[in-house]
């Protein structure tokens, strides 16, 4: 089908809402709604709430009440057919009187896949799809892989110097980058259903782990340790009823112990590789489908060498420290010709500081 201006133009700013809406909605994807009238005009907008909650096309339909009736929707994401915590999207169209669906990109859930579109064809709705898919697969793209894969989407965050350390020789790596860059991170937390770092970070940094943006956004707080063992000084552990608490602990028996604010997980493996990998499959099964790790050295060297990274954000600030800790120190050093590399490479200045990121590719 071909689309017009005005259908792109649509499109965008229901791809805007969607974005809005990314970080209150997990683990569903965000998506974004707008009904426009037969005479053009937008008579109904919505994004998709908190888990739970109403999903964007009912929340644009709420909106145009009775201008629905005849009205085109545009939607981010194909609408859900199926019962989960809410009702069908797709009935709700249907009893609204909505004429047209054009949705940007078919949904990769089996429970949809496809499903939705031909249920409101079915029930006289024209229907296309591929508006601006590419812009839309970005939005969602931990979900899509998440759902695909069975797997969580992961991305690795790193400051550094323009030497690669990410603190100087005395320990110091406060602020290696400026505000504008950190505040460039905070929207990139929100992005993400988890937030991880190691206990050292822990330790040195007492980071906060939540995403301060227009409003704060508390994600799932990680910390991956050798034991179960951590301090109750750390905002961690003074705020964990603030948001999921998760300590994951390498070796022990298998399991998830929830008896207090902060969940203990012991993946029954004590090699770190082979840890993280049982953690991946344990955070699936616990709704976690996106998870941004920030550190230290040595996690970040772990999930990135052994190729649990799906997209990198590399920040370097204005300075050179000529020594101290680098930003990542794999067991063996690869090979000109083996190296890894990012694909879809962007380049983002803040001031004097920069930020490149891509996503990983041997």
């Amino acid at each position: 089908m071909n689309f017009s201006d005005t259908d792109e133009r649509f499109m965008r700013r229901a791809l805007e809402l969607a974005r809005g809406a990314k970080g209150a909605t997990f683990p569903n994807p965000a998506v974004g709604a707008v009904i426009v009238s037969a005479g053009g005009q937008v008579v109904g907008e919505g994004a998709t709430d908190a888990y739970g909650g109403p999903h964007a096309e009912r929340r644009a339909i709420e909106a145009a009440g009775d201008a629905a009736r005849g009205a085109a929707m545009y939607v981010t994401l194909e609408p859900c057919p199926h019962f989960g915590r809410t009702p069908p999207c797709v009935d709700g169209i249907i009893e609204a009187g909505i004429a047209k669906v054009i949705a940007a990109v078919e949904d990769p859930n089996p429970l949809v896949a496809g499903n939705g579109l031909r249920r409101l064809r079915e029930s006289g709705i024209e229907t296309a799809s591929g508006l601006l898919a590419r812009e839309a697969e970005s939005v969602n793209e931990d979900f899509f892989w998440a759902i695909v894969r069975k797997r969580p989407w992961v991305a690795l965050k790193l400051a550094m110097t323009l030497d690669g350390r990410v603190a100087d020789s005395l320990g110091g790596s406060k602020w290696i980058t400026s505000p504008e860059a950190r505040r460039e991170t905070q929207e990139i937390r929100r992005r993400h259903g988890a937030i991880a770092v190691g206990k050292n970070t822990l330790l040195l940094d007492d980071p906060k782990l939540t995403a301060r943006c227009d409003k704060t956004f508390y994600p799932a707080r990680i910390v991956f340790s050798s034991d179960s063992n951590i301090p109750q000084d750390r905002y961690f552990s003074t705020h964990a009823g603030e948001a999921r608490s998760i300590v994951v602990v390498r070796g022990g028996e298998r399991g998830i112990d929830r008896g207090g604010q902060i969940e203990i997980w012991r993946t029954g493996v004590v090699d770190n590789a082979e840890s993280i990998n049982v953690f991946l499959d344990m955070a699936y099964a616990e709704g976690l489908n996106s998870i941004l790790v920030e550190g230290g050295q040595r996690l970040a060297s772990v999930f990135l060498e052994n190729g649990f990274v799906n997209k990198l954000y590399i920040f370097y600030g204005n300075k050179i420290f000529g020594g101290g800790m680098s930003g990542l120190d794999f067991s063996s050093g690869l090979p000109v010709d083996n190296c890894l590399r990012l694909d879809g490479v962007i380049h983002k200045s803040f001031g004097v500081d920069f930020m490149v990121s891509g996503y990983a590719k041997k």
